[in-house]
């Protein structure tokens, strides 16, 4: 299936940070530049897993009979392996990079819940807790992938470490959530806060259907995400459709100069998101929210940094 998707590139790959990195007078990006020794060391580990993306198939398959039991038992193994939520859905080529011929059927979607409450520790703690996710989102797709091969079906890892799959259109399709105005799925559970791992593959599944719960619509009052950000690149107004799922577009330019080009993480407007609570009813990230919210009131709703309470 050919893919029709453009998927920005990351760090150095990306022709419009480049661009920027140079009218700013920038040789390094600054984010990455002061990241710390062991930060750096897990996203190698994860870019190292890229080799293990793909590998030899199980000559004997396992034939399968009832692809609902198929789904499920593929559903158990991801937990256990470490995903906190899992769906299924069958490719489209929205959800492929441009111009790539992905020969697989089935995207099978996981992914890592962050833990809100590093927001209140600063920036580099929510970097952290973001990088672990990516490793863990980069380990269980590997060891997904492995796992479906050993059934006897090809099956690819993507990850971080290296991605032909466009995340949010199959997280949408396998029921996972709904897209957000600051551009990120939000889960049922966990908000904004996770990362995901993913592996296409042809082994027959049943598939998820999209989850609705009234995000989409939410976002159509709600400018919380565009009342934080420090760049203002959130749209308070407009959006597009594309294959019925409503997109608010990002001037990813003006992000990029408080996301990439400063030395702090930005990871605001996922975390002003107030679905980190409000479908879930949980108190506790409920509370975790007021403290935030309320601390960026007192020290301003787009000061371009984080803080410690």
């Amino acid at each position: 299936m050919k893919g029709a998707s453009r998927i920005r590139e990351q760090g150095y790959k990306d022709p419009l940070l480049v661009k920027l990195m140079k009218d700013h007078g920038f040789d390094e990006i600054p984010l990455y530049k002061h990241r710390p020794p062991e930060q750096m060391a897990q996203r190698q580990r994860w870019s190292d897993l890229a080799k293990f993306r793909d590998g030899p198939v199980n000559p004997t398959r396992t034939e399968i009979d009832d692809v609902e039991r198929a789904a499920t038992d593929i559903k158990t193994f991801a937990r256990e392996i470490g995903a906190d939520d899992v769906g299924i859905a069958l490719l489209t080529p929205i959800m492929i990079r441009k111009g790539f011929d992905l020969p697989h059927g089935y995207v099978i979607c996981m992914i890592i819940a962050e833990n809100y409450a590093e927001a209140l520790r600063g920036p580099r703690a929510i970097e952290q807790e973001a990088s672990n996710a990516y490793l863990r989102c980069a380990e269980v797709a590997t060891e997904m992938a492995a796992h479906i091969r050993s059934l006897g079906y090809p099956a690819w890892a993507h990850h971080n470490g290296a991605c032909d799959i466009q995340a949010i259109p199959a997280m949408i399709a396998a029921g996972l959530g709904e897209l957000g105005k600051h551009g990120s799925l939000v889960h049922p559970q966990f908000g904004s806060s996770h990362r995901p791992g993913i592996v296409s593959t042809t082994i027959p599944l049943a598939v998820d259907t999209p989850l609705v719960f009234g995000v989409q619509d939410t976002c159509l009052h709600c400018n919380l995400c565009s009342n934080n950000c420090p760049a203002d690149a959130i749209p308070r107004e407009g959006f597009t459709v594309t294959e019925g799922v409503r997109r608010w577009l990002t001037d990813v330019e003006k992000c990029y100069v408080f996301s990439r080009l400063r030395a702090e993480y930005c990871h605001i407007c996922v975390d002003v998101c107030p679905y980190v609570h409000m479908a879930n009813g949980d108190p506790v990230k409920r509370e975790l929210y007021k403290r935030y919210t309320g601390t960026r009131k007192k020290v301003g709703y787009k000061t371009p940094t984080y803080f410690q309470e």
